[in-house]
């Protein structure tokens, strides 16, 4: 079956022989080869002017680059090239080339009417002396939605939309209006939630959300909404054609107007989860004490129950905060209303806690030799800890080095010493990243490793020592120590939406705003000045969430014997032991 969505453009891949007299001549005098761009297309979705803004897919927009990644030709608009007219061809140097073929003047990252964005690539290499073809195969690279109301259904109903939202942040809702047509609608790829708003002739209203889930490019949605039979309060059917990647939805709603409830898509972290729901419609002397949450192990048939007495309920607005969860286990959930006459059933909803993901070498137990220093990691593939011994190295010496006599678990710790080195001070210091570059006596460190957990809290172990501060000018920071006083040590965590390189030069200086720079989703942060007398303190840092919704990408652990050492400030003389990190995943995380 010919996919319904499908569009193909073909950039003929072959290697053939030269047979025009004129052309070998060319080659034989050149040490060149040759590239050659035909274009096929045998299929659109729709023409230049049912396109929103004369937007046309099937306008392909194409480029070669060569091994360097430079771009050797391009073209907004490949039937149309003059400059390969007639079947002529590419002159260029022999090597590898990269191919791309997308859909002209939009990137896809959006979503609209009308608007398929299709796109394709291949490599190719060229030889000399000889003309290759390329095939790119275009095909949809993003998400087609198509909504259908039946005419029973329009017979049966005053007015309805199906409101058609991504999980992806910033991509815009699109609404289905029943009478209205306004063709298909696309969305980048990511998960997707169907929400129905529909009311009956006698003004009752009736809503369901449906979330869907494991969307890939190239997908079609079709959601149908049909009448239910009498008495039921409407189930859902979905077919699917692995053929066409076309997945068919069946919501049958109800005509008569009754209590209804809605269970929303849910927050959930590693052992709770918030969920969310609604009272959509109600019917008669509604009783919210009757309100129920169940939710059960996707696995399991039974059922458990939150009482209404244990819900928060305001308006006609259902959440509650459910604990004790498994982490990496499937659960679902719905919202009832249970009387003696009426028993309502929102549809369900499902979601999948998410790991507990241990921190690497938190015991600091593997270290690699990197020549005149160690580095924490178990060999030089492994991206995860790094140390500023890369920078203070190069002055020959070492601030950050493997522990073996003062340890708390193991067999290792780590130790941090600040020193001075040549003309400023170096802090010993560790974090998870990548240490830059050195300029001069400035460095670039690149801070945050990939993570997608979220944990409550850092755990760790400290032993500190504090000199008197005696290197550096005092920065402008309130809680900076006075010459003569003791020095800090400092220990944060910060979880983050991207990794972020940090400049301690005087002309390009940068340093993260962990209080309000919008990349940063939660944040921990210690200091200390006592010294803790060859002992071991249990230390634990709750982490701050700035948004208990948006979730990282990185994580960001650092720890340095003279916490103000990035301004080249603080003591010579202080150390800083630590060992046995671990992140902790409680119940109850901390919202600013």
């Amino acid at each position: 079956m010919k996919k319904i969505f499908s569009i193909i453009a073909i950039l003929s891949l072959t290697l053939v022989a030269v047979s025009c007299s004129s052309e070998a001549d060319d080659m034989a005098n050149a040490e060149v080869g040759y590239l050659k761009l035909g274009v096929e297309t045998n299929g659109t979705t729709l023409s230049r002017a049912s396109a929103p803004n004369g937007y046309d897919p099937t306008q392909l927009y194409v480029e070669v680059k060569n091994s360097s990644d430079e771009v050797v030709f391009s073209t907004d608009d490949i039937e149309n090239e003059s400059q390969l007219a007639n079947g002529q061809y590419l002159t260029v140097a022999p090597g590898q080339y990269t191919v791309i073929a997308h859909s002209n003047n939009w990137d896809g990252d959006g979503s609209g009417f009308n608007t398929p964005y299709y796109y394709g690539e291949t490599t190719v290499t060229v030889k000399t002396k000889t003309v290759t073809t390329a095939k790119v195969t275009c095909t949809l690279a993003n998400v087609k939605v198509t909504v259908n109301f039946s005419q029973e259904f329009q017979e049966s109903f005053a007015r309805a939309n199906s409101t058609i939202a991504s999980a992806i942040d910033g991509i815009s809702s699109q609404t289905f209006t029943m009478g209205s047509d306004k063709g298909s609608a696309y969305f980048p790829v990511g998960d997707l939630t169907a929400t129905l708003s529909v009311f009956n002739k006698a003004g009752q209203g009736y809503s369901h959300m449906k979330e869907i889930t494991g969307v890939q490019a190239r997908d079609h949605y079709i959601i149908n909404y049909t009448v239910a039979a009498s008495g039921n309060q409407g189930k859902v059917t979905v077919q699917v054609d692995p053929t066409t990647n076309t997945y068919t939805y069946t919501f049958e709603v109800p005509r008569k107007g009754g209590t209804s409830l809605a269970a929303y898509s849910a927050n959930a972290w590693s052992s709770f989860a918030y969920l969310e729901g609604g009272i959509t419609a109600k019917k008669g002397d509604f009783d919210q004490t009757k309100l129920q949450l169940q939710y059960k192990a996707a696995n399991s048939e039974t059922w458990n129950s939150i009482d209404a007495s244990e819900l928060t309920i305001s308006g006609d607005n259902l959440s509650y905060k459910l604990t004790g969860l498994t982490p990496e286990t499937d659960y679902t959930y719905r919202f009832a209303y249970i009387t003696g006459d009426e028993e309502v059933f929102s549809a369900e909803s499902s979601f999948t806690t998410e790991p507990q993901t241990a921190l690497y070498n938190g015991g600091f137990e593997d270290w690699y030799s990197a020549g005149n220093y160690y580095s924490p990691n178990a060999d030089a593939n492994t991206k995860f800890w790094d140390t500023s011994n890369p920078g203070s190295a190069s002055f020959s010496y070492v601030v950050t080095e493997p522990e073996t006599e003062f340890v708390h678990g193991g067999s290792k710790s780590v130790k941090l010493a600040s020193k001075y080195a040549v003309i400023k001070l170096a802090a010993g210091s560790i974090y998870t990243g990548t240490f830059g570059k050195v300029s001069g006596t400035s460095a670039t460190i690149n801070w945050g490793v990939p993570f997608n957990g979220r944990p409550t809290a850092l755990k760790c172990y400290i032993s500190y020592a504090p000199g008197s501060v005696n290197r550096g000018t005092k920065p402008s920071i309130a809680t900076a120590p006075d010459n003569g006083a003791n020095d800090h040590c400092g220990v944060r965590i910060a979880l983050m939406t991207k990794s972020v390189t940090i400049n301690n030069s005087s002309s390009a200086w940068y340093f993260p705003d962990w209080e309000n720079d919008d990349f940063v989703v939660a944040y921990g942060y210690y200091e200390q000045s006592t010294s803790d007398n060859g002992e071991w303190r249990e230390l634990t840092i709750p982490l701050t969430y700035h948004s208990l919704t948006k979730k990282p990408t990185h994580i960001v652990i650092t720890a340095a014997s003279s916490a103000y050492g990035d301004y080249f400030y603080g003591s010579d003389a202080s150390v800083l032991y630590l060992d046995d990190c671990e992140l902790i995943y409680g119940d109850t995380p901390t919202v600013r």
